[in-house]
């Protein structure tokens, strides 16, 4: 049994079973939280609506680099000694992250598959890295059901699926797409949501399950060198999440489309279309995960990397939009990727964070969630006082580091190719409220700090994606969560750090 699963706790400030129902009201299992390069142990997280119990569709995954041997092993952790003898069946498990759950056979493995048929419908991918779909890619051929499992993603996640994976090559076209087996329909989910879904706090949230909204947020996870300009698109910050698959394949076809496919688009060119050697930016994405009954909510993150070194920094979007539903105490925890501790040079990042970069990003959130609390002026002032602002920005001085998969962000004019490239198109922002997002586009990176202590208080910073040296030395863990800590005690942010351990699982 690897040792991660030998303290399997749920993380919760509560204690016993009627504070439990009701205060807590999300559920989030980690059956992998780990960063490679041990394959038993990469990104895979499961959210659940305490509200809808264990119904059908109820558990919504969040990535699956490993999936069914993971669930698999918690499930041998967490089932009683005795179970079918001594304790009968069916069983409702007591603890664990399946707590609550009716267990019909002593096996873990096909209770484990019991979750994956039944109980999961929809898998949120945040990128198509191996670290984040293998486990989803290989359980798909084994474990048909009544109905299709639902990839969900970004245009640019979905065509990277038909492109690369479930293209007979790689995989079988298991997709219901291209005269595929149909065991898997992709969801193309638009970018900031949809305008035209929910009401109110819940607007632009997409219902993925009877309990549980989503929204979904690109983020730049470094960047590539590229000769091939067709899987490339322009450097807008936003803008090139789109499926070029859809557009080169039917007239009709447009961002969130279903066409059929053709060339990948995970990446973002720096300049114009050509046959030269290009920096193109890989995007990654972070969800917004509400529980549709009562409001609370969690923000997930892919891989992603600092905005300050970033070519295409769009985390600052991210914290615009988490800010005043932390202000008002609804988004209760973040669960981000801290990949090194802060030994790791900014060449060698691949587009990930380490402890003081992380602590630099909480930062700009903390001082986002201060002008969520601040009284409110005239919205009209407010709104062209933050754009002029953000025109303002400066990008960073030429000496600044960049990590290999980043570069300093363009200083080209608006009247350069970066800006009237043909193939950026304009998603339309469901949300006028934020007004950085009209001049994000090629935005420089400047630190926000804020300036009152404890602006976090109350949120739960969780670490995932650490990756193992494999070296007789300080566990990687235990040495990222100290420098987190003594970091904090100097930015008296407020928010509690937890890494995360595989296995583990989070009442909120």
């Amino acid at each position: 049994m690897p040792e991660d699963f030998d303290d399997m706790e749920s993380v919760t400030p509560h204690q016993g079973t009627k504070d439990l129902l009701d205060s807590d009201l999300l559920n989030i299992g980690a059956p992998g939280s780990g960063g490679g390069p041990q394959e038993r142990n990469v990104t895979a997280l499961l959210a659940r609506s305490l509200h809808t119990g264990w119904s059908r569709g109820s558990v919504v995954a969040i990535d699956a680099g490993v999936h069914l041997s993971a669930i698999t092993k918690v499930l041998e952790a967490s089932q009683p000694q005795g179970l079918g003898t001594s304790i009968g069946l069916p069983h409702i498990l007591g603890s664990g992250p399946f707590a609550g759950m009716e267990l019909k056979s002593t096996s873990p493995s096909v209770n484990a598959g019991h979750v994956t048929r039944h109980l999961i419908d929809t898998f949120l991918i945040t990128h198509p890295h191996l670290d984040h779909i293998s486990g989803f890619v290989i359980n798909t051929a084994g474990l048909g059901g009544a109905r299709p499992k639902r990839l969900a993603g970004l245009p640019s996640t979905i065509s990277a699926f038909k492109q690369h994976i479930f293209n007979n090559v790689i995989w079988p076209n298991l997709s219901d797409e291209n005269n595929g087996a149909g065991l898997v329909t992709y969801m193309r989910l638009v970018e900031g949501g949809s305008p035209a879904l929910g009401e109110g706090d819940g607007k632009g949230y997409l219902e993925i399950s009877d309990g549980l909204g989503v929204r979904i947020f690109s983020v730049s996870h470094g960047h590539c060198m590229e000769r091939n300009s067709n899987r490339a698109s322009s450097a807008s910050s936003r803008f090139g999440s789109f499926d070029a698959a859809s557009l080169t394949a039917s007239p009709r076809a447009a961002p969130g489309s279903t066409a059929a496919s053709g060339p990948s688009n995970m990446f973002r060119t720096s300049g114009a279309s050509t046959d030269k050697e290009t920096i193109s930016v890989y995007d990654s994405s972070a969800y917004f995960v509400r529980d549709n009954a009562t409001g609370r909510e969690v923000l997930v993150f892919g891989d992603v990397e600092p905005d300050s070194i970033s070519l295409s920094p769009r985390n600052l979007i991210i914290w615009w939009e988490a800010a005043p539903r932390i202000a008002k105490g609804n988004l209760v925890a973040i669960f981000i990727e801290c990949s090194y501790d802060n030994s790791q040079s900014d060449d060698c990042l691949f587009g990930h964070l380490t402890p003081k970069y992380l602590i630099e990003e909480l930062q700009s959130l903390a001082a986002a969630v201060e002008a969520a609390k601040a009284p409110k002026t005239d919205p009209v002032k407010k709104r062209k006082r933050d754009v002029e602002v953000a025109v303002n920005l400066q990008a960073p001085p030429e000496d600044a580091p960049v990590s290999p998969k980043s570069t300093r962000p363009s200083k080209k004019g608006p009247g350069s190719m970066e800006h009237s490239c043909a193939n950026s198109p304009h998603i339309a922002t469901p949300t006028a409220e934020l007004s950085l997002k009209d001049v994000e586009a090629n935005m420089g990176h400047v630190a926000q700090v804020p300036q009152s202590a404890n602006v976090l208080r109350g949120l739960k910073v969780v670490i995932i994606h650490v990756k193992e040296k494999l070296i007789d030395v300080v566990d990687p863990k235990e040495l990222i969560l100290s420098q987190l800590l003594a970091a904090e005690e100097e930015a008296q942010l407020g928010c509690e750090f937890i890494v995360s351990s595989q296995g583990q699982s989070f009442l909120l």
